[in-house]
């Protein structure tokens, strides 16, 4: 019985200290993967944005 938990306690805490962290790692992959996409979004919007404002422009000065 001794040398069961003694197995447990050496094996047993790294398996699960790398299963957590495993976890975490994810968690935040995820997460960040999330926050990456809206900000791709909003860079997106913001070229079509200032490419619509340049040709404006363009069209004022051509008319001046």
């Amino acid at each position: 019985m001794n040398e069961i938990s003694t197995i447990i306690s050496t094996v047993g805490f790294p398996i699960f200290s790398f299963l957590l962290s495993s976890y975490f790692i994810k968690y935040t992959y995820d997460k960040n993967m999330a926050n990456i996409t809206q900000l791709t979004e909003a860079v997106n919007n913001n070229t079509i944005v200032l490419t619509k404002l340049v040709e404006k422009i363009g069209e004022e000065k051509g008319t001046d």
